[in-house]
């Protein structure tokens, strides 16, 4: 595994880039780093270059700056950007949480060119009117409402307590302590992280989501949905009416997991990716 850094849109985005082969691209949800995936990219690595961006979502090692747009739209822009970067081709991208909302909003983004991604894999995440999921709306009206506030709120879901809730969100098996510092990285660490996690928050909205539907209806390359079953923030009918909406889907259930299939069911999770990436046998 390698480490490096790229500036995209103003943005310093750090990754890993793990094994060799057919290169796939993670996307993470809010408040985490690509560690997230690493249980995942283990199992993948062998065959495929996994490369796991920490996207600036509130998790980053070091703040972006009130300078630094960490809306919607410039995150998708930037998802792209790094392929370009890259040079990257014949992708598979691979999208949870609100990463996913974030991958079907920049569906609908007019100009970006698509044509290095051959495929996508949603796990459980945003879609649709649901920009963030309902339990999580009060904290994002909060923190469009007031920075302040909303830092406040964060840095209360960043203590012991707040983190214990939010694994429960998340996951049916929990995350141990000790891997506290690799996924939520500078949410932990950083106040200032945090401010940008808040901005983040508050630019979460289902008008993205919602106007990338004939987006959605008119992508003609495979699609793979690899959901959790035990999730109250992304229930399966979500996933199917999604798997409905893309022209050529298929949906896979993974039981016993919440909204974090890679934490919960790694092993099946990189699984149904490779069998999905090695195509029809």
């Amino acid at each position: 595994m390698t480490t490096a850094t790229v500036v995209l849109d103003d943005a310093r985005i750090e990754y890993t880039d793990t094994g060799a082969g057919s290169p796939v691209v993670f996307v993470h949800g809010a408040y985490v780093t690509g560690a997230l995936w690493d249980d995942v990219i283990a199992s993948l690595a062998p065959h495929h270059r996994c490369i796991a961006p920490t996207w600036p979502f509130g998790a980053q090692r070091q703040p972006v700056g009130d300078g630094v747009d960490v809306g919607v739209v410039a995150a998708g822009r930037r998802i792209i950007a790094l392929l370009d970067e890259l040079d990257l081709r014949d992708v598979t991208l691979v999208a949870n949480d609100s990463g996913g909302g974030i991958v079907l909003s920049a569906l609908g983004i007019l100009g970006l060119d698509w044509s290095r991604v051959s495929r996508l894999v949603f796990t459980n995440c945003d879609s649709f009117e649901h920009f963030p999921p309902k339990s999580f709306a009060p904290l994002v009206k909060l923190c469009r409402a007031s920075g302040t506030a909303g830092a406040l709120a964060l840095r209360a879901l960043a203590t012991p307590p707040g983190l214990a809730f939010f694994k429960r969100a998340v996951t049916e098996n929990g995350i141990a302590s000790e891997r506290d510092p690799a996924i939520f990285g500078g949410f932990l660490r950083s106040g200032e992280v945090r401010r940008d996690a808040v901005r983040f928050s508050a630019a979460l909205n289902p008008r993205h989501t919602a106007a990338a539907a004939p987006a959605i209806e008119k992508w003609s390359k495979p699609v793979l949905l690899v959901w959790g079953t035990e999730d109250d923030l992304f229930p399966v009918s979500h996933a199917e009416r999604l798997a409905g909406a893309f022209p050529h889907a298929t949906l896979r259930l993974v039981e016993g997991s919440s909204t974090y299939v890679m934490l919960d069911r790694p092993a099946e999770t990189a699984s149904a990716i490779a069998a999905f990436i090695a195509g029809p046998s």
